[in-house]
């Protein structure tokens, strides 16, 4: 594998990381402010935060697995997965920052 490539790896699941922790810790500030959740799978989880973090925690360890079986198979096709579930997220952290910010300054 590619310097630059291990990097770029290192990186996304750095960036996974992030973006997981952030939707943890912005779910339990909306939820403290009154706001709820929205996926009913997870409406008990989150409730707890340190539950909701556990489950975050796995979910990232899933993900890196099945980038890391998918590398094995195909070339690059691991950093696509990590791509796909770091862009999913993104879009999750935005939601969540826009519904803080709605409840915060309104």
């Amino acid at each position: 594998m590619q310097k630059a490539y291990q990097i770029m790896i290192g990186a996304l699941f750095a960036l996974l990381g992030g973006l997981l922790m952030l939707d943890v810790l912005l779910t339990t500030i909306i939820l403290r402010l009154g706001g709820f959740e929205m996926n009913p799978v997870m409406a008990w989880i989150v409730q707890n935060p340190c539950l909701h973090l556990g489950v975050k925690c796995a979910f990232a360890g899933f993900i890196i697995y099945v980038a890391g079986r998918a590398e094995e198979m195909k070339e690059y096709s691991g950093a696509i997965i990590l791509m796909a579930v770091c862009a999913f997220f993104m879009v999750v952290f935005v939601h969540n920052l826009a519904i803080f910010m709605g409840i915060f300054f309104s």
